[in-house]
């Protein structure tokens, strides 16, 4: 895969509410609304390879594997830092 620069993080943001909420049939205004995503009908481990697997395709990224922990994927904030800290160094921590 090839590096890409650091996503904006507006758009990242966008990215990251619009592709869990397309992934678990909701609106992005009910992703927006949960204190974490964990709080998310539907958002478990198989939810959470897809929607990273989706990001990683869209934004040209690769998340190296010790990035991969619960912490990550809390909030939308924390899965857009993991995301921008794969697409600076290139999926390489």
């Amino acid at each position: 895969m090839t590096p890409a620069t650091s996503p904006p993080t507006a758009a990242l943001t966008e990215s990251i509410t619009g592709t869990i909420a397309d992934l678990l049939g909701l609106t992005t205004d009910d992703v927006v609304a949960e204190r974490t995503l964990f709080d998310l009908p539907g958002f478990d481990s198989v939810a959470i390879v897809s929607v990273l697997e989706r990001l990683e395709d869209r934004w040209r990224v690769e998340v190296p594997a010790d990035g991969i922990v619960p912490e990550a994927f809390e909030t939308v904030d924390s899965l857009a830092g993991l995301l921008s800290v794969a697409g600076a160094d290139g999926g390489r921590s």
